[in-house]
């Protein structure tokens, strides 16, 4: 599920960060191509992160969070010298893409290939023993300090409702009276789908949706109306 709103300025940070490491040629990939979560996960396990790094041009730290934007799973600190003496943790399997996720990093800023999956039909086997639930936050990150950006916003023409200035926010149609509550509902919602292992983000712009038409009027009248919600 996506809130309104785009989340692509995420990316920015694995398009903008150099090193300044002088890395010798042969291992620097002249390539500018994609590099997909297949090809980083096999990368990453099969060298250090130094090297892996190297062959970018940019440091062990900026592919880190590559990784952890692609949710690509990376060793632990250590790991290769634990590996020598046969002492290294079993490697993870590459999880599968969760709906929006980054299918691959690009070095030019290209926009990225999405997963886009469709929903699971629920598990008919018995149940057994009640699994461990995950821990949930007790605010929705898309939530948390959404309130001080809609009031710092300007008012709609019509009914007063709150336009933020900040675009990637969380997509709500309020006033300021029912601000508090619109947010905790927003909350709860999300918290319950989240709790169901449906994530709840920001629409990437690569995706082009867009908000349904609505008439925010208790009493709509007839014929044409415009809001600027």
């Amino acid at each position: 599920m996506s809130a309104g709103g785009r989340i692509w300025g995420q990316s920015s940070i694995v398009i903008e960060e150099q090193d300044t490491t002088q890395v010798p040629a042969s291992l620097t990939d002249s390539s500018e191509g994609p590099v997909s979560r297949e090809a980083l996960y096999e990368m990453v396990w099969s060298e250090p992160m130094l090297r892996v790094a190297a062959r970018f041009g940019v440091s062990s730290s900026y592919m880190a969070r590559v990784c952890t934007l692609l949710n690509v799973p990376r060793p632990e600190r250590g790991y290769w010298a634990k590996l020598a003496v046969g002492k290294a943790p079993k490697q993870p399997p590459l999880p599968e893409p969760r709906p929006g996720d980054p299918l691959e990093w690009t070095r030019d800023g290209a926009l990225p290939k999405r997963a886009r999956s469709l929903p699971k039909p629920p598990d008919q086997r018995p149940r057994g023993k009640r699994t461990v639930k995950r821990q949930l936050p007790d605010r929705h990150p898309l939530v948390s300090g959404a309130k001080p950006l809609f009031e710092a916003g300007r008012l709609s023409w019509h009914g007063k409702y709150l336009k933020p200035t900040k675009k990637l926010l969380v997509d709500l149609a309020v006033t300021q009276t029912g601000l508090d509550k619109a947010i905790a509902f927003a909350n709860e919602l999300f918290l319950a789908f989240e709790a169901r292992d449906h994530r709840v983000v920001i629409a990437p712009n690569s995706e082009r949706f867009h908000r349904a038409d609505v008439d925010e009027r208790e009493n709509p009248g007839k014929g044409h109306h415009h809001n600027n919600l």
